[in-house]
């Protein structure tokens, strides 16, 4: 992992951490009901902060698969670019997801042209089938 990947990955942890902290503290000031207004900044503040860690899990996909991608010799085409771009911000999606997402970027695209570059993809070993009908990064 590059120094940006551990960095990331620790910050992740710490935040998981508060988070952790946060959901004790909070259980343990609803459980006495002495100061329910602390138990709802409480609540708050774990809210807020787990807010963060979607975004940082985005960072870090978009991280490694930037990783990935340059590790190829040859340029990447831009379909499968913006396949790979789509599965790292928006997540597991079917053929017909990303035909959508690939017209709406290029302007054209069809399904059989997506389908052929997520073989070629899945053979690369960049992305993975998942649940149905479902493609994923490969973390």
């Amino acid at each position: 992992m590059s120094g940006l990947e551990d960095e990331l990955k620790e910050l992740n942890e710490k935040l998981g951490l508060i988070v952790s902290r946060l959901d004790y503290l909070e259980a343990v000031m609803t459980q006495d009901k002495e100061y329910p207004e602390l138990a709802r900044v409480m609540g708050s503040l774990r809210v807020g902060t787990s807010l963060y860690t979607e975004p940082l899990k985005l960072i870090q996909r978009l991280v490694s698969m930037q990783r990935k991608i340059k590790r190829r010799k040859e340029p990447r085409d831009e379909i499968s670019r913006i396949i790979l771009n789509v599965l790292a911000i928006k997540g597991p999606q079917n053929v017909s997801g990303l035909t959508r997402e690939v017209q709406h970027e290029r302007g054209t695209g069809s399904r059989v042209t997506v389908r052929k570059k997520l073989l070629e993809l899945l053979e690369e070993t960049l992305i993975r089938k998942g649940e149905g009908h479902a493609y994923e990064l490969v973390e």
